[in-house]
């Protein structure tokens, strides 16, 4: 099963042509809510690699599926079988420009769906005409370190104990820092105590420090000798990062390498593509084959 979308995955930016009849294919959407719509749509033949990489090709339905957002709208050709699922609009830790428009985005689940990340199942599409989603709450922009994935903080392996695929949560904490923070509670008690204790004597205690500040501890910094974390090769850096033209559209192709620190054997290789003209975010995690298709379909709606 994890080989379905694990391995490291060497991908261009290729031209996909259409042929066929059109014929009605229905597609499932589900918004944040978790409502879900079926909407029949036409849909084209396109080829596609076998699973083996052999030079000989089949054919799949592509389905014409518009992702509507305020501001600006897209369509793509989805695989037959896919989901939309609607993320809503994506979060900056630094606010923006008051007049900016925060981004719609999407994730494209495919039939075996992979390990979330960024709360996202397969492929995540991004449109916004202001800005699009980067690392760590930050705005996108070529060769950004860990430009892959939005979430902050170190991930965990997308597999679990038994070899099975599982979501790449946030690692806050290891083992020993877990252990050092319940020591922490057991002070901040005494603390407490003591506290009530001047209290009563007539000393004040605001919960501030000399500045004035409220005091807060910084997050532990995992340990990647004791917990299975998703590390990015090259320090976060993007292994390529190309402009290319795709369909007449300027388009930047990069792409990352992550290994797990304790399972030997995980390797994946995310890939981001920026559609300078349309201003849309593809972000594929697992370096799926059938993402190139849907980038090179892009259009504006």
């Amino acid at each position: 099963m994890r080989g379905l979308w694990a391995g490291a995955v060497t991908a261009a930016l290729l031209c996909a042509g259409c042929s066929g009849d059109d014929e009605p294919v229905e597609v499932t959407t589900t918004d944040s809510a978790g409502r879900t719509t079926v909407i029949t749509q036409e849909a084209t033949e396109e080829p596609t690699a076998t699973e083996q990489g052999d030079i000989a090709q089949t054919t799949a339905a592509m389905v014409s599926t518009l992702l509507e957002g305020p501001g600006t709208s897209v369509e793509i050709d989805l695989p037959e079988g896919w989901t939309v699922q609607e993320l809503g609009e994506a979060e900056r830790t630094l606010p923006p420009d008051p007049t900016d428009q925060a981004p719609q985005q999407w994730c494209l689940v495919p039939p075996s769906a992979p390990p979330a990340i960024d709360g996202c199942s397969g492929v995540l599409v991004a449109v916004g005409p202001d800005w699009l989603p980067g690392h760590a709450g930050a705005a996108y922009s070529l060769r950004q370190v860990e430009g892959w994935r939005s979430t902050p903080g170190a991930l965990a392996c997308p597999v679990d104990e038994d070899g099975e695929p599982t979501d790449a949560a946030v690692v806050t904490a290891t083992p020993d820092d877990e252990a050092a923070d319940d020591e922490a509670a057991d002070g901040e008690a005494g603390d407490e105590a003591a506290n009530d204790d001047n209290a009563q004597d007539g000393v004040a205690d605001d919960g501030l420090t000399g500045d004035g500040a409220e005091a807060t501890a910084p997050p532990p910094t995992p340990d990647d000798s004791e917990v299975d974390l998703l590390v990015t090769a090259s320090e976060g850096m993007p292994l390529t990062s190309v402009e290319s033209e795709v369909a007449g559209r300027t388009v930047t192709y990069e792409t990352w390498r992550a290994t797990c620190s304790l399972s030997e054997g995980v390797v994946i290789s995310p890939q981001v593509w920026h559609d300078r003209d349309l201003n849309v975010l593809v972000r594929d995690y697992f370096g799926l084959p059938t993402t190139i298709a849907i980038v090179e379909s892009l259009r504006a709606a």
